[in-house]
């Protein structure tokens, strides 16, 4: 996946709230995107899922391009893997139901084996025809991290989607969950403003500040040499 050179403004106004972005992460690789709260991450994010569009450079995702200032592929073309704070599982679907949702083209047994197969590796297959409301935040986000997996992406991007879970069970679960992508060689991208977590899981680091990349590199780079000090503490 490629940004390229991405600027973007709220409303057309003339200050930028991301200037001159580039990103790249390659297949089975996990990036981190560090900064704090107001930097610009998540806008990002919203550019590569085409929730956004940018008023201008490109995105490029599997050698396709998705996003100019002239053309924009719709979010549902573009086989993003999308899994945030809150899991925003459908509350009128079991957690089988939710799964099979991801998973097209084939027949509806098929459908029920490969989602049964993800819920059995998370170890939440006891939870198959349970409701969402019933389930605890982690289970709720396990949930949301099956359907993802059921989708098969070209691209996973992951907005804090740890930080409501306990210390432990949140290093349990993103090590779990990322090495599983790194596995299928799903490349990820992943926001967040704990300096510790792109220590613990990062291959790469951009660091931003205003809406703007100050640094970027390999995490014991970041670490050892760091140019923002602030965002590190």
């Amino acid at each position: 996946m490629l940004v390229n050179n991405i600027c973007y403004s709220y409303n057309n106004c003339n200050e930028f709230a991301l200037s001159n972005i580039n990103i790249q992460v390659k297949k089975g690789a996990v990036v981190c995107l560090l900064g704090h709260s107001g930097c610009g991450k998540s806008t990002i994010l919203k550019l590569i899922a085409g929730i956004e569009n940018p008023g201008s450079g490109s995105i490029v995702i599997n050698d396709r391009l998705v996003a100019s200032n002239k053309a924009s592929v719709a979010i549902e073309e573009r086989n993003i893997g999308l899994i945030f704070q809150h899991s925003a599982l459908f509350p009128h679907k079991t957690v089988i139901e939710n799964i099979i949702f991801a998973i097209k083209n084939l027949s509806k047994k098929e459908k029920y084996n490969i989602a049964l197969e993800i819920l059995k590796l998370l170890n939440i297959e006891k939870y198959e025809n349970a409701y969402p409301h019933v389930l605890s935040g982690g289970q709720q986000q396990l949930v949301a991290i099956a359907r993802v997996i059921a989708q098969n992406p070209d691209i996973v991007l992951l907005d804090e989607p740890f930080s409501n879970l306990d210390i432990l069970l949140k290093r349990q679960i993103r090590q779990y969950i990322l090495s599983l992508f790194k596995k299928k060689n799903i490349p990820v991208l992943m926001v967040t403003h704990d300096p510790q977590e792109p220590l613990e899981v990062a291959d790469f680091i951009y660091v931003m500040r205003n809406g703007k990349i100050i640094q970027s590199g390999a995490s014991s780079d970041i670490y050892n040499v760091p140019k923002a000090d602030c965002v590190l503490q």
